[in-house]
Order: structure tokens, then C-alpha cells, then sequence
């Protein structure tokens, strides 16, 4: 098979075949020789935050050790989804490993039923991870944890799991409180692992304690270290964190919510390299976290006009981008959404409605995105004047309209800004 054809296959499975918790993984793989059991891993959960997080692992990591990395949603293509070091998999390694699924999956469809798009893709990662012999494989939870198809380590395998902030999401899978989303990502604790978690919610940690009590397990709290941000702008943040002794880091990322997500990542790392599973010192993790970037997370993709892309796509996330743009100097915002049909709009367009009053919705062309006519109506309850217009036509407006000083910013959905992304740098983008 061909890479459009895998792709094709695998892009059939959006929205179908729900996970069976993760027995049909399970079974796949261990029908398959069982490759997740060579890999070690570091596993991030949670709502907000995990994609950053693994961004900067891989990029303090990725000079000394063959580090393999699977987040999701992808940018560009599938393959940015899966990567050692900063090299997406070949698309004739997609394709063949791709095609080798298709067919094994004949040997459980009977009892299991197809593998959704999620597990596909992670069983493509295990497997090309293990031919290339990775030293570590930094994986991303898709949603929630316990039942998620990552979620298939023992302590053997794990080094680590890391929980980054948890919010209201994904409530009809997850659960409608805070304690059940807790619960779902709480999930990935090993029997007697190694945890970090960089949340702050009472309610949040006194179900992780419970999951890692239960399991015997070894847990740290970023919320104990002290930190303090130094200077915040457009151009990076500057930040003091006390380990051992009061040490300072520079991100060139922007946003102060990457303040939290580095601070994880680096407490991660220091535990690791602390007990000698890892060796990597703090002087080259300060040098190498400096030069990290996430494309498409308070991603400046023009600075004349000023066009920042965040992929902020539900409350929490919004309710930290706009703490984020708080820092930073404007006269006028101009504001371009899209959000998915399962997102708490309404929530969403009361907290960014404090910074502009208007704003341009967008049809997201996937399966998921709600109508913007929809979300148009909803702007109005908080004061929005609202229009609908294609993704280049939002730009082009807008961009006739700017003066020096103030922002376009693009956000709502990882898909949408992807796809925005890919208008405003010319390039294809393929969901």
C-alpha cells in the first residue's frame, strides 16, 4: 500500500469503533510480539499541557539519547505525530507499517472488532519505536488515561508517568465532575512508578494521592517547588525555580502557561537523572529548554502583522491563553476561532470576550467542528460582534484592517489552528 492509501484507510476510522477500554490493543500487540515491552517510557497525561510538555522532553533529551516522541493531533501531515528526535517517520515507513497492520488486524476483528484511528496509530509508533530502537519513547495520552490506548506499560517499562493540568473536558467519556476526569488520568500510575504532576486543584490532587497510594506508588508536586517568573513577552519568559538551590531558566516560548508545563518537564528529568535512570544535568537542560519550540502553542507565524496561533480548545486552555495575552502590549485584538462541537463554547466566548469585541468564526473542516452561525449567536450573549467567512478571507480582512500594535489572534481547536497554519505559511495540510 501506498501512504494516501494508508492514510485513506486509517481517516475512515474517525469517529467509529470506540475503544473497548484497551483490551483490542492489548490483543494486537501481544498477537504481534508484544514490542511495547522492549520500550522505556515517559507517559503524559492530562487535559491541558501534555503536548508541551513532551516538546520539552524530547528537546532537552533528544542530543543525547534516540528519543522517540507520539503526540497528537498532528500539524501537517500523520507523520509529525511520530517522530525520533526532531525527524517525522518516512512516509514509506507509514505506509509499510501501516499495511502490516491493516493485515494483522484480521486475527482479532472477529472478538475485538477494528482498531479506531487513535489505537492505529499508537500500535504504528510502538512499532516503528521498537525497529528503530529507541532509548526512550515519550508518549501522549489521546484522552483520559486508564482506559487509553497508551496505557498499556507495566513499572518495567515505565520510567515515568506525568499528569499535566486537569480540567473540565472530554465530559461524555470522561465524567461530568472534576474527580472523574481526575480519576480517568490518574489511570496511568504504575504499581510502585515514579509521578509527577504539575496540578494545583485540591480536588484534582487528592484523587492522584489516592491512585498513587493505591499502587504504592512514588509521587512529587511541582506545586512544592518554588518559582517565580522573572519577565514575560513576546520575545520569551525568564524564570527562577528552587531545586536543589535557586536556579534560572529562559524559554523562548512564549505564554506564561509554559512556565507550568516546563517546570514538569525539568522536574521530571532532575528525578530521573537524580536516580540514575537518566543522566542529564541541569546546565544542559537550561540550555537546550531555551531553544525549544512548539509550533502551533502561542506560535508567532507573522510579525508583520503580528499573527499568533494557539491551539487553546477548551475552557482551561482559553481561561490560561488570555492570563497569557494579559502580559502582552495591544491596542486591538482581532480575534479568529473555531471551536469543536463538544467544547464548552459558551464558556469560551465569555472569558476572551474581556480583550475584544468582536470576532470571525470559521467552518473547521472536520467532522467534529461546531456550525459557526452557531457559535455567531452564542457571541452575542457576551457582547461579540460576530461574522463567518473561510479561514484566508478571516486573515485577508483583518489583515487590512491592523495597525501597528495590535494582535490577530487564531485559536479555539488544535484542528483549526493546524489548518490555519497551513493558509498562512503555504504548505498542505492534511487532517
Amino acid at each position: 500500500m501506498t501512504y494516501l492509501e494508508v492514510v485513506k484507510n486509517i481517516e475512515h476510522r474517525i469517529g467509529k469503533f470506540k475503544s473497548k477500554g484497551n483490551a483490542r490493543i492489548k490483543k494486537f500487540l501481544e498477537k504481534n510480539g508484544s514490542p511495547h515491552k522492549n520500550l522505556k517510557v515517559i507517559h503524559v497525561a492530562g487535559t491541558n499541557g501534555k503536548g508541551s510538555t513532551v516538546n520539552f522532553i524530547k528537546d532537552i533529551l533528544k542530543e543525547d539519547y534516540k528519543v522517540g516522541s507520539f503526540v497528537s493531533p498532528h500539524l501537517i501531515t500523520y507523520c509529525d505525530r511520530i517522530k525520533i528526535g526532531d525527524k517525522e517517520i518516512l512516509q514509506e515507513d507509514f505506509a509499510e507499517i501501516g499495511e502490516f497492520i491493516i493485515d494483522k488486524e484480521a486475527e482479532i476483528i472477529d472478538e475485538y472488532g477494528e482498531l479506531n484511528l487513535f489505537e492505529f496509530l499508537t500500535i504504528m509508533a510502538i512499532i516503528y519505536f521498537e525497529r528503530e530502537k529507541v532509548d526512550v519513547a515519550i508518549l501522549e495520552v489521546g484522552m483520559g488515561g486508564r482506559a487509553d490506548s497508551t496505557n498499556i506499560f507495566t513499572s518495567r517499562e515505565k520510567l515515568i508517568s506525568i499528569i499535566t493540568s486537569i480540567s473540565m473536558d472530554h465530559m461524555e467519556y470522561l465524567g461530568n465532575t472534576i474527580e472523574e476526569i481526575a480519576s480517568a488520568k490518574a489511570g496511568i500510575i504504575t504499581e510502585k512508578g515514579l509521578v509527577v504532576t504539575t496540578n494545583r486543584d485540591e480536588r484534582v490532587l487528592k484523587v492522584i494521592d489516592e491512585e498513587a497510594k493505591e499502587k504504592s506508588a512514588e509521587i512529587y508536586y511541582t506545586k512544592n517547588l518554588e518559582s517565580e517568573i522573572v519577565k514575560s513577552n513576546l520575545t520569551g519568559i525568564d524564570f527562577k525555580l528552587n531545586l536543589d538551590n535557586w536556579e534560572e531558566f529562559s524559554l523562548t516560548q512564549i505564554g506564561d502557561y509554559q512556565v507550568e508545563n516546563a517546570i514538569g518537564a525539568i522536574y521530571s528529568l532532575y528525578l530521573l537523572n537524580k536516580r540514575g535512570i537518566l543522566k542529564i544535568d541541569l546546565k544542559k537542560i537550561k540550555e537546550r529548554i531555551k531553544n525549544s519550540t512548539w509550533k502551533g502553542r502561542m506560535e508567532i507565524v507573522s510579525k508583520d502583522p503580528l499573527i499568533i496561533l494557539d491551539g487553546a480548545h477548551n475552557f482551561d486552555g482559553i481561561k490560561k491563553l488570555v492570563e497569557a495575552i494579559d502580559n502582552f502590549k495591544f491596542k486591538k485584538l482581532f480575534l479568529i476561532m473555531s471551536i469543536l462541537s463538544d467544547k464548552e463554547h459558551k464558556k469560551m466566548l465569555e472569558e476572551i470576550s474581556s480583550f475584544t469585541d468582536e470576532v470571525i468564526f470559521v467552518n473547521l473542516d472536520y467532522k467534529r467542528g461546531t456550525n459557526p452561525e452557531e457559535l455567531k449567536k452564542e457571541a452575542s450573549d457576551y457582547g461579540l460582534r460576530a461574522e463567518v467567512m473561510k479561514v484566508e478571507d478571516a486573515i485577508n480582512y483583518y489583515k487590512e484592517k491592523y495597525e501597528e500594535g495590535d494582535l490577530i489572534l487564531i485559536t479555539g481547536s488544535l484542528y483549526f489552528v493546524s489548518e490555519a497554519r497551513a493558509k498562512i505559511l503555504n504548505y498542505e495540510y492534511s487532517i
